[in-house]
Formats: C-alpha cells, sequence, structure tokens
C-alpha cells in the first residue's frame, strides 16, 4: 500500500474529529488551502499551512511521497480550516450493535445471552419480505429463532418483550475511540468525548 493510500484524520475548525480520508485527499485539502496539516514533534503539535509542509523535514517515523523534486510528508491529522460541522452517524447493522442495543437480553425472553447464543431475528422473515433493517430485526436466543423458523410471531406463539428501535446517531468521533490509527489521533479523540 502507498503512503497515498494511509489515512489520515481529519478535524474540523475546533478540532474535532470528524472523518478519517487518505493522505492523497488529505494533501489535496491542503494544496487548495481548505486544511492545514499538523505537525507533530516532541514539544507538541502546531497546524502549518501548504507552503510550509512542504519544506518539513521527513523523520524516520513518518511516511512520505515522493515528487520528482523531493519527498513530502503524509500528513496523519488535517484540519479543514472552513468548517465547523460535527457529523452524526448511526451505527451500522452487525451483530455487535445489535446486542449493544437490545443490551444483551432475548427480545422474547429478555434473558442475558452470552454471546454464542446470540442470533438475529427477523421479526417479519426473510421469506415473507422482511428486510434486514434496525426496525426489523432484534436479538434472539438460536433456540427460539430455530424453532420459529420462518413463521410469523403469531404462528410461532412468540410476543416481543423488547420492541426494535433505530439506534441514535453519534458524532463520528465516538466510533473512533476504538480504532485509534496512529498515536497521534489520540489527542484529538479524547478531547471530543462527552
Amino acid at each position: 500500500m502507498s503512503a497515498l493510500e494511509h489515512q489520515c484524520l481529519v478535524l474540523n475548525r475546533s478540532w474535532q474529529a470528524v472523518n478519517i480520508i487518505t493522505v492523497q485527499a488529505a494533501l489535496s485539502m491542503m494544496a487548495a488551502d481548505a486544511a492545514t496539516g499538523m505537525n507533530f514533534t516532541t514539544e507538541g503539535f502546531v497546524p502549518v499551512k501548504w507552503s510550509d509542509w512542504l519544506d518539513l523535514a521527513v523523520r524516520p517515523e513518518d511516511d512520505s511521497i515522493g515528487t520528482p523534486s523531493r519527498r513530502v510528508r503524509a500528513p496523519r491529522v488535517i484540519i479543514a480550516v472552513k468548517f465547523n460541522k460535527v457529523p452524526l452517524k448511526r451505527p451500522r447493522l452487525t451483530m455487535t450493535h445489535l446486542r449493544e442495543r437490545d443490551g444483551g437480553r432475548c427480545a422474547y425472553t429478555e434473558r442475558v445471552l452470552k454471546p454464542e447464543e446470540c442470533s438475529m431475528e427477523h421479526i417479519t422473515p426473510r421469506s415473507k419480505g422482511g428486510a434486514t433493517e434496525w426496525k426489523n430485526v432484534v436479538l434472539a436466543d438460536k433456540r427460539i429463532n430455530n424453532i420459529r423458523g420462518n413463521r410469523t410471531l403469531e404462528q410461532a406463539g412468540l410476543t416481543l418483550k423488547i420492541q426494535p428501535r433505530v439506534p441514535a446517531a453519534k458524532p463520528f468521533h465516538e466510533s473512533l475511540r476504538s480504532r485509534l490509527k496512529f498515536p497521534e489521533w489520540a489527542f484529538f479523540v479524547k478531547k471530543t468525548q462527552g
């Protein structure tokens, strides 16, 4: 993978994490004066404009891009200088997020399930046109899911005790806490918590 494809954290002008883009996109933003790069040193960090970024030395710990005349340091964090929103992001529908939403409880028995006991249960079965979306899935004990098969809740004699809901969208930085790519990102993710 070339350094152009590496990841770069984007901050809004209030220094809140708002996105992750490629180094190639980050350099394009910097060259267009839509962003400044963050220069990290042992003393701290400081925003650097494109013209000054080109003069930064490439250190052994830095990724870099080769041009015909020089090597340019690849940014790990940039600031989108004209952007000040905090985008919200809804969690993807995965077993992990479904367990989180339903508190790890079976929607029919309310019993706390071990991860290996969990299944994603479609309220309206897929065979009857049910979609795999937040409002049509619940966490269920695998045994109940297997017994129910593709019957409706009424046909199977089941009643939902936990109703499905679409989880609230959260600020982008909350999804980053578990996937810090570089140590330089940590300050900005911690800074924007809470």
